[in-house]
């Protein structure tokens, strides 16, 4: 019953995050995008790709410092610094990649059909084929932090692969609605953010049931026999 509570703990944590940290991050795109909805030069393109990639700044300062709270509760030598750098600089990397092609492509010819342009199957088909890499690489990261404190921390690695493989078309499609208003499309992004941290909360807690704490695992087991032994 414990265990079962840690992981609800952790999904709930995932999905408040989530949809946090999104929602902040749409104001600063949206703030970003009113100052030149149109960037024509190459100079002007690449500032903008580097101020809405500062929405990533947002999300991951969020996000990596809730999961840190939560975690360094289970693994006590987890660096949580650490994690949170970790996260805030992927969380900056993948809004800068998910704004690159928007800023770049538009050079005069007939733009690309937008996502509310294809069917919800092909939007949710291509948000998991970008979430699952996107995921491993973020995975990754955070194994650089979390190895110091969980054991057979890899497997981090493949469920946050699943995990954002899973998460990402629910950001892809709630973005993707023609929501009419700007209230309404707040209301869509934070609605995607919470569905998309619900999910990535559920695909990544799994994994903690695998990778106990480093130095945990042995004094529990001695405390167990000597409860043991003291009871006979």
């Amino acid at each position: 019953m414990d265990w079962r509570r840690s992981i609800i703990g952790w999904v709930l944590l995932c999905a408040g995050a989530e949809m946090l940290g999104i929602a902040l991050a749409a104001g600063w795109w949206l703030a970003a995008d009113s100052l030149n909805p149109e960037p024509r030069t190459f100079i002007a393109r690449l500032a903008m790709l580097e101020l809405k990639g500062l929405a990533g700044l947002v999300e991951g300062l969020v996000l990596g410092s809730i999961q840190a709270w939560w975690l360094k509760a289970r693994y006590p030598t987890l660096p949580a610094t650490l994690w949170v750098l970790l996260t805030t600089a992927l969380a900056v990397i993948g809004w800068g990649l998910g704004s690159s092609f928007a800023i770049f492509s538009t050079t005069g010819a007939a733009p690309p059909p937008p996502a509310a342009a294809l069917a919800p199957p092909m939007v949710a088909l291509l948000a998991a084929t970008i979430g699952a890499p996107l995921g491993a690489l973020f995975g990754a990261a955070q194994w650089l932090a979390l190895r110091q404190g969980a054991r057979r921390a890899h497997l981090w690695i493949g469920a946050n692969a699943i995990g954002w493989a899973l998460a990402l078309p629910c950001v892809y499609l709630a973005a993707s609605i023609d929501a009419g208003s700007p209230g309404a499309t707040a209301l869509l992004a934070l609605a995607g953010g919470c569905a998309a941290g619900l999910v990535l909360g559920v695909a990544t807690g799994q994994a903690f049931a695998l990778m106990p704490a480093i130095g945990r695992s042995r004094p529990a087991a001695r405390s167990e026999s000597s409860r043991a032994a003291l009871s006979a």
